[in-house]
């Protein structure tokens, strides 16, 4: 099993981005995530992680960090749809315990409509 987080697994564009936004997101105290149907047999993931939540570029970097660790690890058992992650809250060292298995709790429990 690899762990590798290759450009294909990435969501990049823009009008991918506006489509998940556009669909219901699923939500809980650290994260929302937005889900779309896509072509391909694999997950792909998507970040939003704004100023306005984490002003520090270092904890900006440390969240993305984390999602793409869990999405990685993880990547075998979800369903092949594209994740946008959106973080709600300012997520500390000392919270990514419980925050690592909110998210991916929230990204087993995704299903297309």
């Amino acid at each position: 099993m690899s762990f590798v987080f290759p450009a294909s697994h990435r969501i990049r564009q823009s009008v991918e981005f506006e489509q998940a936004f556009r669909n219901k997101s699923l939500t809980n105290k650290w994260f929302s995530i937005h889900v779309i149907e896509n072509k391909n047999e694999f997950a792909r993931l998507g970040m939003v992680v704004s100023k306005r939540t984490m002003p520090k570029s270092v904890d900006r970097n440390y969240a993305k960090r984390l999602i793409r660790e869990i999405f990685r690890f993880n990547s075998s058992s979800l369903p092949p749809i594209d994740f946008v992650v959106r973080i709600r809250r300012k997520l500390t060292k000392t919270a990514a315990i419980e925050a690592r298995t909110a998210l991916l709790q929230l990204m087993l429990n995704a299903k297309m409509p």
